[in-house]
C-alpha cells in the first residue's frame, strides 16, 4: 500500500507557530514566576500584619492585667486581615494567661528567641492557619519575665490575594500574547507579499514564456529567484537547442525521403526486370543513407544531453580505439588502405559513456577512412597522455582541411565535400559533443598535409586504470 502525499505546513503557518508558540511558553513561565511571587508577598505582607496583631495583644493584655482583648480591637483586625484571628498569652512561669487554650502546637525543635517573632505553619479546627509566636520581656507584677503571646489566623484570604494576583497577571499576558499573534499574522502576511507577488509572477507564464523575472524582491528572496532564472535560462537553451535540431533535421531528411519515393514510384513505373532492378537497387541505397543519418542524428541528440555519462566505469582508451578499429578494418582491406595503431605507454582510463566514446572514435576513423584515404592511403592512430588528457591523434594522408574551415567543420550539418558520399555532415560535431561532455574538446592540428584530429579527454585519476593492449601496431593492407 502506497503512502499517500505528505502535507506541508504553509510557511505562512509555519512562521506564526515558530513566533506564537515561544511567546506562549514564556507567558506560562511568567505566570509561574509571577504565582511564586504573589505567595511570597502575600505571605510577606500577612505575616507582618500578624506581627503587629502580637505586639497588639500583648500591650493589650498588660493594660487590662490579663483581661480579654476587646471585641471592637478584634473586630477592626479582623476586618483590615480578612480571616479569623485567635490568640493566646501565657505567663513567663508557662501560666495560661488569656485567649485560646488549644493553640497550634509548635514542632519540638522549633526555638524562640526572645523579641523576635517566630513563625510557623499549622492546623487549627482542621484548617490551614499561619502562625507567630512572640516572647516580649514585661516587668510587672502579673507578667513578671518573658510572656510567650501566639498569634494564629487562617490563611484563605492570603490564598485569595496570590490567586487574585496571578489572576491578572494571566490576564495581562493573555491579552499581550492575543495582541501579538493578530500582529504576528498581520505582519507575516505583509512581509510574504513579495512571494506572493512571485508566485503570481510565475504562474501567469505560459510554457513558452522563459523570460528573466525582473520583478523586485527582498535580499533573502533573490537567490530564489536567481535560480529560477538560471533554470529559465538553461530550459530556454534546451528548446533553442531542440527546435535547431528538429528544423535542421526536417531539413536534412526531406531530400533523402524524397529519393527513397522517387526510386519506389520508379521501380513500380519499371517496364523490364532490368529496369525494376536498378531502381530497387538505388532505393535501398537511399534507404541506407537514410538509416544513416537517423542513427547519426540520435547519437547527435544522445552526445549532448549526455546521457548514461555516469553509470558506467572508467575504460582504456587505447582498448577502445583498438575494439573500434578492428570493426573498420575489412573496409580498410577492400580499399587497400593501412590502419596504424599506436598505443599508450600506459593505462588512460576516461570516464564516460562507454558506448558515445566507441561512437566518438568510430566517426573519426570513419571520417579519416572516407574522405582523408584514397585507395592505398594510410590512417595512423595515435593515443598518447598529454598532461592530464588522454588523447587520440587521427593522422590521414588525403586533401586536408582548409585553415578557414577548420572550426566550422565541428558544426551540425556542414560539410566540405559534394552530396555523393552519403554524408550528412554530423560526424565531427557529434565528435566535439561527445568530448565536451566528458570534459575534453577536439580539434583540428594544423600540419602539412593530409588532416589531423586530435581527441582529447580527461584521465579518470580516481580510478582503477583497465588493463589494455601493449605498444605495438595494427596493419591492414
Amino acid at each position: 500500500m502506497s503512502a499517500g502525499p505528505v502535507s506541508t505546513r504553509s510557511l505562512r503557518a509555519r512562521l506564526f507557530v515558530l513566533l506564537v508558540v515561544p511567546l506562549i511558553f514564556v507567558a506560562l513561565a511568567s505566570s509561574a514566576v509571577r504565582y511564586w511571587s504573589a505567595q511570597n508577598m502575600s505571605k510577606d505582607l500577612y505575616d507582618d500584619t500578624l506581627k503587629v496583631v502580637a505586639h497588639a495583644v500583648a500591650r493589650e493584655v498588660v493594660l487590662t492585667k490579663g483581661d480579654l482583648v476587646a471585641d471592637a480591637l478584634l473586630d477592626s483586625l479582623v476586618g483590615a486581615l480578612g480571616d479569623p484571628i485567635y490568640y493566646q498569652v501565657r505567663a513567663a512561669d508557662g501560666r495560661f494567661v488569656t485567649g485560646h487554650s488549644d493553640a497550634p502546637v509548635p514542632s519540638a525543635n522549633l526555638v524562640v528567641p526572645g523579641g523576635t517573632p517566630v513563625f510557623f505553619d499549622s492546623t487549627y479546627n482542621g484548617r490551614p492557619v499561619r502562625a507567630v509566636i512572640l516572647r516580649e520581656f514585661i516587668a510587672d507584677i502579673d507578667f513578671d519575665g518573658w510572656t510567650t503571646v501566639q498569634v494564629w489566623q487562617t490563611v484563605t484570604q492570603r490564598q485569595a490575594l496570590s490567586l487574585s494576583l496571578v489572576g491578572q497577571s494571566v490576564f495581562n499576558l493573555l491579552l499581550i500574547v492575543g495582541s501579538a499573534a493578530v500582529l504576528f499574522w498581520f505582519g507575516i502576511n505583509r512581509g510574504l507579499t513579495p512571494l506572493t507577488d512571485l508566485r503570481s509572477a510565475v504562474g501567469l507564464r505560459s510554457a513558452s514564456d522563459l523570460r528573466p523575472i525582473r520583478r523586485p524582491v527582498p535580499h533573502e528572496v533573490a537567490p530564489l529567484v536567481e535560480t529560477i532564472n538560471s533554470l529559465f535560462a538553461r530550459l530556454k537553451d534546451e528548446l533553442d537547442r531542440r527546435n535547431a535540431f528538429i528544423g535542421n533535421a526536417a531539413h536534412q531528411l526531406r531530400n533523402p525521403v524524397a529519393a527513397i519515393q522517387a526510386q519506389a514510384e520508379a521501380a513500380l513505373s519499371a517496364s523490364s526486370d532490368h529496369g525494376r532492378t536498378a531502381r530497387l537497387q538505388d532505393l535501398a541505397q537511399a534507404a541506407r543513407q537514410l538509416s544513416r543519418m537517423s542513427h547519426q542524428l540520435l547519437n547527435f541528440d544522445i552526445a549532448n544531453e549526455g546521457r548514461g555519462d555516469d553509470l558506467q566505469p572508467p575504460s582504456d582508451l587505447t582498448r577502445l580505439v583498438a575494439d573500434v578499429a578492428r570493426r573498420h578494418v575489412p573496409r580498410a582491406l577492400k580499399a587497400h588502405v593501412d590502419i596504424e595503431l599506436e598505443s599508450a605507454t600506459e593505462p588512460l582510463p576516461v570516464a564516460g559513456n562507454r558506448v558515445m566514446l566507441e561512437e566518438a572514435i568510430d566517426n573519426l576513423i570513419d571520417n579519416g577512412l572516407k574522405y582523408g584515404c584514397a585507395e592505398g592511403g594510410r590512417l595512423s592512430l595515435v593515443v598518447e597522455r598529454v598532461g592530464n588528457m588522454a588523447a587520440l591523434t587521427v593522422s590521414d594522408d588525403g586533401p586536408g582541411i582548409p585553415p578557414e574551415a577548420s572550426d566550422r567543420v565541428f558544426d551540425r550539418f556542414v560539410r566540405l565535400s559534394d552530396d555523393s558520399d552519403g554524408g550528412c555532415g554530423l560526424g565531427l560535431s557529434i565528435v566535439r559533443a561527445i568530448a565536451q561532455r566528458a570534459g575534453g574538446d577536439v580539434g583540428i592540428i594544423s600540419v602539412e598535409s593530409g588532416c589531423t584530429i586530435r581527441l582529447e579527454l580527461p584521465v579518470a585519476q580516481s580510478q582503477k586504470a583497465a588493463q589494455g593492449p601493449g605498444n605495438g601496431a595494427m596493419a591492414a593492407e
